[in-house]
């Protein structure tokens, strides 16, 4: 059994992590190879990587140029992660017997790109929602971190792309009566207009803009950070809340993604909504060192890890094989 992963990306980022780290640890039981964007390919370390080109997902040429590649080194299933590496896949299926899996990472408006796939993956339970063949397999925390408990002695971080869905505008906006520091880590194209607004609510002495953390170096600000905040307007995941918990981190953050399934409704706020957001913050803040995160770190070991993922993604795998032969 030989496996390709799809990705469309430039960046490396959560998909692009997750991609590595599931080929990683299904390499001992199949063949995996991960096909990338050049940019990305010395991010994925000793697995098998390809730079192909794709190009336009509607590209006929880029589908057939993909089923030669696929047909040439005998893969068995091609596995696309997203929105676009999905569209590929459906023309790979509609012209090839090459059996098409895909991971939906996060909410879209229209899903027509994970529709008539041989089965579908999604990161949480409303992802897969009214999808024929999809599968809920949950997200998991870096296994490379060694999960040791925060010192609660750093300041209070935000992890994600400087991009609009994330919120941050929101969570700079919910920081006006807040005299605790916060790190807003990663890069992005909102940078400069939430610079501008830190300056303009003149919130500069508390809140930093840190884009020059990548992510083999993240796990240094879970080791002191006092808590985590996501603002999303919509996540899949998102995979940093897994990460925070697994050094026990407390966790504040927006109904999205799997947040409601591992954090308490008392530290939850309204997705898009600044003023729930800014009420959450001031009321929970003065007590998240008191927040003891034991036991949710221990449910997240055992329902979210890259083992049990793999264990589950296999298992699909192996059944439309079953299937086709």
């Amino acid at each position: 059994m030989k496996i390709a992963h799809l990705l469309s990306s430039k960046i490396f980022a959560g998909i692009e992590q997750h991609v590595y780290e599931l080929s990683s640890f299904m390499s001992d039981v199949s063949d995996q190879v991960i096909i990338c964007d050049k940019e990305i390919h010395h991010y994925m370390g000793r697995i098998t990587t390809t730079d192909l080109n794709i190009g336009s997902r509607y590209s006929p040429f880029n589908t057939y140029k993909l089923i030669n590649f696929l047909k040439k080194n005998n893969v068995s299933i091609l596995h696309c992660h997203g929105a676009k590496s999905s569209t590929i896949g459906k023309g790979v299926k509609t012209f090839s017997s090459i059996k098409v899996v895909s991971t939906i990472h996060g909410h879209k408006k229209n899903n027509s790109a994970f529709t008539n796939l041989d089965a579908v993956i999604g990161v949480n339970e409303l992802l897969g929602k009214n999808i024929p063949n999809s599968t809920y397999i949950p997200n998991w925390f870096n296994p490379s971190h060694a999960g040791k408990r925060s010192s609660r002695s750093g300041p209070i971080i935000a992890i994600g792309r400087l991009e609009k869905v994330k919120g941050f505008d929101q969570l700079v906006k919910s920081w006006i009566n807040i005299n605790e520091c916060l790190e807003i880590i990663g890069p992005g194209p909102e940078e400069a207009t939430l610079n501008q607004l830190i300056q303009d609510l003149n919130l500069q002495d508390r809140i930093q803009i840190i884009t020059n953390c990548d992510y083999d170096n993240i796990e240094s600000k879970y080791k002191t950070a006092s808590g985590l905040i996501v603002s999303s307007l919509r996540e899949g995941g998102p995979r940093v809340v897994l990460e925070a918990i697994n050094h026990e981190i407390p966790v504040l953050g927006s109904r999205v993604g799997i947040i409601p399934d591992l954090i308490p409704n008392e530290c939850i706020s309204e997705p898009g909504n600044q003023e729930s957001l800014q009420i959450l913050l001031e009321e929970m803040i003065p007590l998240l060192p008191q927040l003891n995160m034991e036991g949710i770190k221990a449910a997240l070991i055992e329902n979210y890890s890259v083992a049990s993922a793999a264990k589950k993604t296999k298992e699909i795998y192996e059944a439309l094989l079953k299937a086709n032969s």
